[in-house]
């Protein structure tokens, strides 16, 4: 009898190991918290939002990128619109088979209803992009079941991978907000890091234009842009006049992992 009851407890005590190791490695990638870690990696960042006030407490969403413990994206989305047309936050959940992206589900909510809760973004235990289920507030698109030439840790990759779902919606539509994007401006400044602290653009075409100046000061984690953006731009053959001052607050991700370079 004692031989037999000590059998049954070996034999469960393996079940339950092999249970708990199965549970590790089926841990949430959203257990992973982006907001903390001993290094910020500058490459990688992880909210960009949008206001017109240092005090308005209306920010909006622009761009957000969720990473697993390996820095790979999990969850990306980016502002799309266009002139006429309401904006959407364009959502992509990235699903892996191994190391290799197996499918990506993608839809687009309502731009008010991504910022209104764009503090869930980074919550450990859950998805954004799964917050958003009504008909009335997502559309959802395809899944994509065979995604090419995406390198799953690059935001450069995942924001080209965006622009390829070619439809009416543009990102950057409007006021830009990924100032990276611009390769060469017509004057900058750059401080002793080679961090640029003002920089400006000026783009004619024709009757119409589009004018940026910035000015960047830097956090431990982020980045501050203030924008003053001019435009004149021909609609439903109409000239319109506009002329914007903003404030974009780019945040970075924060890892425990060794950025290369530092």
């Amino acid at each position: 009898m004692k031989i037999k009851v000590l059998t049954f407890i070996s034999t469960l005590t393996f079940i339950l190991c092999i249970g708990a190791t199965n549970n590790l490695s089926a841990q949430s990638p959203y257990d992973v918290d982006n907001t903390s870690g001993k290094y910020v990696d500058m490459s990688k960042p992880i909210m960009i939002t949008l206001k017109f006030e240092e005090t308005d407490p209306d920010e909006s969403l622009c761009e957000y990128c969720r990473y697993d413990e390996q820095g790979r994206i999990i969850e990306y989305g980016c502002l799309v619109g266009q002139f006429d047309y309401e904006t959407h936050v364009r959502m992509f959940k990235i699903h892996y088979s191994g190391k290799k992206i197996d499918s990506i589900q993608w839809k687009e909510v309502m731009s008010g209803y991504a910022s209104e809760k764009m503090d869930l973004i980074f919550k450990k235990g859950i998805s954004f992009y799964d917050q958003f289920s009504s008909q009335e507030t997502g559309y959802y698109r395809d899944t994509d079941k065979a995604v090419k030439g995406l390198d799953p840790q690059s935001i450069a990759s995942m924001r080209a991978y965006a622009e390829s779902k070619n439809d009416i919606l543009e990102r950057q539509f409007g006021r830009m907000y990924d100032f990276r994007s611009i390769k060469k401006w017509d004057k900058e400044k750059k401080d002793k890091q080679g961090r640029p602290t003002y920089s400006e653009r000026n783009d004619d075409y024709g009757d119409e234009y589009e004018k940026y100046k910035v000015n960047y000061s830097y956090g431990d984690d982020y980045i501050k842009l203030s924008v003053n953006f001019k435009k004149r731009a021909m609609f439903d053959e109409e000239m319109y006049e506009s002329e914007d001052d903003y404030i974009i607050f780019e945040n970075y991700l924060h890892t425990d992992t060794k950025p290369s370079g530092k």
